[in-house]
């Protein structure tokens, strides 16, 4: 799902982005193309403009004038005078010939209404509009006739300036905006994807730890139910097994009856002795109605667990999504861990250790917290503490006296550093691997020793810790000098 929404959403981003930058560089381009065509257009009237009053001054132009304006400026100019053409053979080598050119201008002034009998009436100056002509090598000029009234008739000026370079340079500007807008593009998309896949990361990592966790929860109440369901499944077969027996049973009543009567039927002496085989089976009944005891005993149980694994799991969840009534008050942090001693002593004691509270010389000031979401997180440590320490598979209770007993204690500690409170469970147990330091917290996680203990889901310090956060205390483990664990929460 992840890797198409993300493909979705980066082709999207790319799209958006990659389109207005597109229009701000077409924009940009658009202005850069009319800002070069007015330059353009600018230095082809100045140069008319010149000419035009060199026209008016003077009756004659000289060759050198002309060879410096073209080869200068990339013009071809051609004069007549009287339709008599001005004797210059022209500076400028175009691509076109010189010839071809000009008659492409005078078809394009007789667009305009100039031709070659055409001179000023009411002005002294007859001229069309700068055009643009192509030539047959693919050259581009800009070009414009001029007929300036004199007082022998009349001079006609047709001016073209080769823009053929100009062209090429804008097309090798585009090229280059076309090439910025595709690396911007790419760029665009390498960023996107670096920018969703980051966006998306959490919300994956939410939903990959929603997908464990319900895995983890189905296969912890798959557990409960399958023992419940085989259970009741052997409890219906020993049922219908009773009822068959019962039924025998009757019978061998019946035919006891007819025992009384042997001597008159002998066949009748063989169904006596097909009822004392009966009768041992009759003796099974009793058996399975231990095992149906049993069995209630089992069903009972797994209930229990499932129930224990259903409420902590409700625990777990309302924690993490915050949904818990935190009720912070001041209370004595002392009166609690006191009333834990008295609880969990006696517990410790039937195991064959001990628990023991330890208490600073002065007196604990109060804390500010949830004194049941407090005792909560304690009661999940020593929990621990007496399933994991106390708890040894290979002793006996014969053992029990000969234990070490430091080995066997669990201390309840109390300190205060630097103005805070730090409360400490302190037990001797296996401990906790290096390893596995990181990973104590997460849900549904077990050692490897814990494994085969059905009483303990792997929720217990994840709830710990989350009980903890939502009050904004400080849950941490360490190891224990000389072996065990501490697991210590700061106020």
């Amino acid at each position: 799902m992840f890797p198409r929404l993300q493909r979705k959403f980066v082709i999207l981003y790319t799209f958006s982005t990659g389109l207005i930058m597109t229009f701000i560089l077409s924009v940009a381009f658009l202005f850069y193309v009319s800002s070069q065509d007015n330059r353009q257009r600018s230095a082809f009237q100045e140069h008319l403009f010149t000419l035009t009053a060199q026209m008016q001054t003077d009756s004659e132009f000289s060759d050198s004038f002309l060879a410096q304006m073209e080869q200068n400026n990339k013009l071809l100019i051609y004069i007549e005078e009287n339709d008599i053409p001005f004797f210059f053979p022209g500076a400028f080598r175009s691509c076109t010939p010189r010839a071809t050119l000009l008659t492409y201008a005078k078809n394009a002034a007789k667009k305009e209404y100039i031709y070659d009998d055409s001179h000023p009436i009411s002005s002294n100056i007859l001229q069309s509009s700068v055009f643009q002509i192509t030539g047959d090598k693919k050259d581009t000029y800009l070009g414009n006739v001029l007929i300036l009234r004199t007082s022998s008739g009349y001079k006609r000026l047709t001016l073209l300036m080769d823009i053929t370079g100009y062209r090429h340079r804008l097309l090798d500007t585009g090229c280059i905006y076309l090439l910025i807008d595709l690396c911007g593009i790419l760029l665009l998309f390498l960023s996107g994807r670096w920018f969703v896949s980051r966006s998306l990361k959490p919300l994956e990592e939410t939903c990959q730890k929603q997908q464990d966790f319900v895995a983890a929860v189905s296969h912890e109440l798959r557990s409960p139910f399958a023992v419940i369901r085989t259970t009741a499944d052997a409890i219906t077969a020993n049922a219908i097994a009773a009822d068959t027996v019962a039924g025998s049973a009757v019978s061998a009543d019946k035919v006891s009856g007819n025992a009384v009567s042997a001597d008159k039927v002998s066949g009748n002496a063989v169904s006596a002795g097909a009822v004392s085989g009966s009768a041992v089976s009759a003796d099974k009944v009793s058996v399975g109605a231990e095992g149906y005891n049993r069995g209630l005993t089992v069903i009972k149980d797994e209930c229990r667990r499932g129930s224990s694994l259903i409420q902590n799991l409700l625990l777990l969840v309302t924690a993490e999504q915050k949904e818990w009534a935190v009720k912070k008050q001041d209370f004595e942090i002392d009166e609690l861990l006191l009333n834990l001693l008295e609880i969990y002593e006696p517990l410790c004691r039937s195991k064959g250790g001990a628990l023991l509270l330890i208490l600073p010389q002065e007196p604990l000031p109060s804390v500010s917290a949830d004194p049941d979401l407090c005792r909560q997180i304690f009661t999940i440590l020593l929990d621990n503490a007496v399933a994991y320490a106390l708890t040894d598979p290979l002793s006996t209770d014969a053992d029990h006296a000969a234990r070490n007993t430091d080995r066997y204690q669990i201390l309840l500690r109390a300190d205060i550093s630097h103005g805070h409170i730090c409360i400490r469970v302190t037990d001797h147990g296996p401990g906790i691997p290096d390893e596995e330091k990181t990973l104590i917290f997460d849900r549904f996680y077990r050692s490897d020793r814990s494994r085969n203990d059905k009483e303990h889901f792997g929720l217990g310090l994840s709830i710990a810790a989350a009980l903890a956060k939502i009050q904004g205390l400080r849950l941490a483990a360490e190891d224990t000098e000389g072996g065990g664990s501490t697991f210590s929460l700061r106020f």
